[in-house]
């Protein structure tokens, strides 16, 4: 096979693989669409439970009530169960943003790998140009993203915990409290990691 040829079936490989890796990222990014609206979704319901406890157990049992019959539900477990559910959805949005970022960066590489073969011409859709134009409206919704709404997770989670502890003051040892501090210390400490990371990766791809 001639080197021309060679470069061309390269190219073409390459082309192939930089098409199936950006289908592949629009997959990712209609997932943390997902997550998000279910996350915000749960920090509705966590901040209306917050507010009205009581509200909470009628509405929960009233639902149960309707979907299975005349079971009443402690309110301890409905409130763990929320907060349980809440933390998986973070860890998981927060783990598909890691994802459709550390993909970014890879088909910022391929972009560059291509542009190599197709001198003077260079594709750059996804790296130097889109950085070079970066829209505002991209800006602002990458802080709500990585700033806004990880900051709100922390308030919302110190809030809650604070409720937590007036809510079994005279039993700290509850196990349904124990359960509820861990998941909410989880829940900053994961937080915390993330806004560092992103922050920190952040900084880096600006020096």
């Amino acid at each position: 096979m001639k080197h021309n040829e060679m470069d061309e079936k390269k190219l073409e490989i390459f082309y192939n693989h930089y098409k199936d890796t950006f289908e592949i990222q629009k997959t990712y990014l209609q997932r943390r669409n997902i997550y998000s609206l279910v996350a915000l979704l749960l920090l509705v319901v966590l901040s209306f439970q917050i507010s009205n406890p009581e509200q909470t157990v009628r509405i929960s049992n009233e639902l149960i009530k309707q979907q299975i019959g005349e079971i009443t539900i402690n309110f301890a477990f409905i409130n763990s169960l929320l907060l349980f559910t809440f933390f998986w959805v973070i860890i998981m949005y927060f783990q598909i943003n890691l994802i459709i970022d550390r993909y970014y960066s890879y088909i910022q590489g391929i972009e560059n790998k291509l542009s190599e073969y197709l001198t003077p011409f260079e594709i750059s859709r996804e790296g130097k140009t889109y950085l070079k134009q970066y829209p505002w409206i991209s800006s602002l919704v990458h802080r709500i993203y990585t700033i806004v709404f990880p900051s709100t997770l922390i308030l919302v989670a110190i809030v809650k915990w604070k409720a937590e502890i007036n809510l079994y003051k005279e039993n700290l040892c509850n196990g349904f409290f124990l359960f509820d501090s861990a998941i909410i210390a989880g829940l900053i400490l994961l937080t915390v990691l993330y806004l560092t990371n992103v922050h920190f990766n952040d900084f880096k791809k600006k020096i």
